[in-house]
């Protein structure tokens, strides 16, 4: 009942400001017009450039240049505003545009050659921001680079992030997780055009997510709870999908390579009369080097958008994913010193999963002063495990949030940002049943208000403020009839802040030495317990877990932007954590389970980018990493078989990049490679309870470089003819314990678009 009037009272709301604000928008429709041209250095105009228009601080609109090189944005409210250009290679941002009334404002934009592209960064801050204008530590991996290096899944997109570990346990479709910074598999919050998709308790696989159709990830790192509340402990992962700009395009593409590997894909956007539109779908399928090891997987985009003008833009957005894994589990002969593995055909396992998120939204630009943004999403994430010796087994999960901010505009530098969000998770699962053994929804209800400040006193300084407080209900949970008796409903309140600031030190271009920035954050987050953490406990009292984080760092240009060195350290404590007690710990609590554990993570992340000219891009990162398990509250010992001052579980201390794109006229070479130091890694088939079993249980996995070489070559009429080799170096290594990489592998394929794409410009 609560959740109906609560939906009752904000679709009113919404629908009471809609109103207001399309009498105004209807007396106002034609505004003011920002138009021009974007040319290369040259001077030649450019078709097919990205153009970005941010309005006081905050992403207003955006388009593409039309094959003259021709940028509009039409019907603007009187204000400030600044015009960016992006295309491969090339970057251009235009100084502060003020329009007054009704007129008419020409800005041509001449792009010029850097290695830092001029990226919008939707998931920085509430309403967007520009890069290098946020104090938090953001990495961007764009289109370009996902289709240059041939990565498949946002997973691979992501290897060479700096400060993010990727393990995966198995081939494609084997469980895939994220480890920002030190922290758990569980502590990022993962989200798809803004749409959150952990499951309850945070947890998230990234294994079905798809690289057709996605624009860039973003990856916060660093606690984001002042923004985004639960599961954002260790940083956040964006994925922006096309959204729907320019003229009609469409692209179709299938490939094929080892291990009966194919995948086919189909994908179009465009704008017509303020109608935005955009979708892509792919299906992928491939078996593994051995028996009971096959995956397929389909999954569909769709983004639409309408806008009479940028007073006012609904938004809806789709992500569908279906697909099934049959994992023969651990198999690596070399990793099996305790003599555990079951062989081939013995440890199969089936899985099923279907993944959904729907969002629709509404921006509301009241005046130059005032906007009101207002979502609504869902999202599902539902597993099936099919066993004729085991029986079957399930667990569904669903979110929905409804959220809605206020965005005012005290003075072009001066933007405060405060709003209200609704959250309701629910859990079920096989396991977790009352005591006639029935599975039951676990719920969970967040009220939320954050809100934001952003302000830039004078050119150098860029400051960001943020607080957000979340009341966390837990419904209450069945006895099982066993160990968990019955747990009444529990609330909690959270307050998590959230400061950044970016400095401009230096800021000419002139000379050898560019500009020099330097940034700092300070954060906390929280996550509030999983389903199994609930479902297998006695303690009605179990708290979120949490974090503090700081880092600062110092970016470095050179050579007018073709050389961009960043370097920033970082501290992470992660406190109140869930351990399962017993036996020599049992003194520490009256409860099974308890928040008494923690860790630390503290480190040192670098990356450089450099463009020395238009054919040749270098990019590398190299991260290095201290984690450490700390004594229980109340203890100078830790769990067995652990103890204190070691390392956490498949977090390297050293892990690097690199990445290298040359291209001449129609033709595109790539080579990339993730290298991970060895790692703490557990028995692959049962973990810490082998040493339970009086057998080792922890051991030393070895590092690896996974190398990859490819090529593009564009034939007329918008065909391309691709290929790339995988692990050409033909390494043996195992990045879970247990669990093989492939050897040497190949993919090619042939990619055709319609109309075919300009060529870039050229120095």
């Amino acid at each position: 009942m609560r959740l109906r009037i609560f939906l009752l009272s904000f679709f009113t709301a919404v629908l009471i400001s809609s109103g207001s604000s399309h009498a105004q928008t209807s007396a106002a429709r034609h505004g003011s017009t920002i138009r021009g041209v974007v040319l290369d250095p040259n001077g030649r105009a450019v078709p097919d450039a990205e153009v970005t228009l941010l309005g006081s601080m905050t992403l207003s609109s955006q388009t593409r240049t039309d094959s003259q090189g021709q940028y509009r944005f039409e019907g603007l409210a009187a204000g400030d505003y600044t015009v960016i250009a992006n295309v491969a290679g090339f970057s251009s941002v235009s100084s502060d545009i003020h329009l007054i009334g009704e007129a008419e404002h020409v800005t041509d934009l001449r792009l010029r050659l850097t290695a830092v592209q001029q990226h919008v960064v939707v998931s920085a801050s509430l309403g967007g921001a520009l890069a290098p204008e946020v104090g938090s530590s953001i990495t961007v991996v764009s289109q370009t680079e996902i289709e240059n290096q041939g990565a498949e899944t946002v997973a691979d997109a992501l290897r060479n992030a700096e400060g993010v570990a990727i393990n995966r346990t198995g081939q494609m479709g084997a469980v895939t997780s994220a480890f920002i910074r030190g922290g758990n598999s569980n502590y990022n919050l993962v989200m798809i055009d803004g749409i959150p998709m952990n499951d309850f308790g945070g947890g998230f696989d990234l294994a079905p997510l798809p690289t057709e159709g996605v624009e860039q990830v973003e990856v916060l790192r660093g606690p984001q709870s002042a923004l985004y509340g639960s599961n954002a402990v260790a940083g956040a992962i964006n994925i922006v999908t096309n959204q729907g700009d320019g003229s009609p395009r469409f692209n179709f593409s299938g490939e094929g390579g080892s291990y009966e590997y194919y995948r086919l894909a189909t994908g179009g956007e465009g704008l017509t009369h303020g109608f935005g539109w955009s979708y892509n779908f792919s299906r992928v399928g491939t078996t593994g080097p051995v028996i009971d090891d096959s995956y397929w997987n389909q999954t569909s985009f769709v983004s639409l958008s309408y806008s009479r003008s940028p007073r006012r833009k609904i938004v809806a957005h789709f992500f569908g994913d279906a697909g099934s894994a049959t994992t023969p589990g651990p198999w690596d002969p070399r990793s099996d010193p305790d003599g555990l593995y079951p062989g081939l055909g013995n440890d199969t396992s089936l899985q099923d999963q279907n993944l959904f998120g729907y969002q629709a939204g509404e921006t509301e630009h009241f005046s130059s002063k005032f906007q009101q943004v207002s979502s609504v999403s869902v999202s599902t994430d539902r597993f099936f495990f099919p066993s004729a010796e085991f029986g079957n087994s399930f667990t569904d999960n669903l979110r929905l949030t409804a959220n809605t901010r206020s965005e005012v505009t005290f003075s072009p530098k001066d933007v405060f940002v405060a709003g209200f969000e609704y959250d309701r998770d629910q859990f079920k699962n096989t396991f977790v049943a009352n005591e006639a053994g029935n599975p039951f929804t676990v719920p969970r209800n967040s009220y939320a208000f954050f809100a934001e400040n952003r302000w830039n006193p004078g050119s150098r300084w860029f400051l960001s403020a943020g607080l957000r407080v979340d009341s966390i209900h837990t419904g209450s949970l069945a006895t099982d009839g066993f160990s968990r008796p019955f747990l009444p409903a529990a609330s909690v309140a959270k307050a998590n802040p959230r400061i950044s600031a970016a400095f401009l030190a230096h800021q000419s271009d002139e000379g050898f030495f560019g500009i020099t920035r330097i940034h700092s954050s300070f954060g906390m987050g929280i996550r509030p317990p999983d389903g199994f953490e609930l479902g297998f406990t006695d303690n009605p009292d179990l708290k979120p877990e949490k974090s503090i984080s700081a880092d600062a760092g110092i970016e470095q240009r050179f050579a007018h932007d073709r050389v961009d060195l960043d370097v920033t350290y970082f501290y992470n404590g992660y406190r109140d954590q869930i351990v399962t007690l017993g036996g020599d710990f049992s003194n520490l609590s009256t409860f099974m389970s308890a928040n008494i554990a923690k860790s630390r993570a503290y480190g040192i992340e670098s990356s450089i980018r450099v463009r020395p000219f238009r054919s040749l891009e270098i990019m590398g990162e190299y991260t290095w990493l201290n984690t450490a398990i700390l004594a229980l509250n109340g203890s100078t010992e830790v769990q067995p078989p652990f103890t204190v001052g070691d390392p956490l579980i498949r977090r390297p201390r050293s892990s690097a990049g690199y990445d290298v794109t040359w291209t001449y006229r129609r033709l595109m070479l790539n080579s990339n490679a993730s290298i991970r130091g060895p790692v703490l890694d557990l028995e692959p088939n049962f973990g810490t309870f082998a040493c339970q079993l009086d057998l080792p249980c922890l051991f030393r996995n070895a590092g690896y470089v996974d190398a990859n070489a490819g090529f593009a070559i564009r034939l007329p009429r918008g065909v391309e003819v691709y290929g790339r080799l995988n692990n050409f170096l033909n390494q043996r290594y195992d990045e879970s314990f247990g669990f093989p990489a492939l050897r040497l592998n190949f993919v090619s394929g042939i990619k055709l678009e319609l109309p075919s794409r300009k060529a870039p410009p050229d120095l």
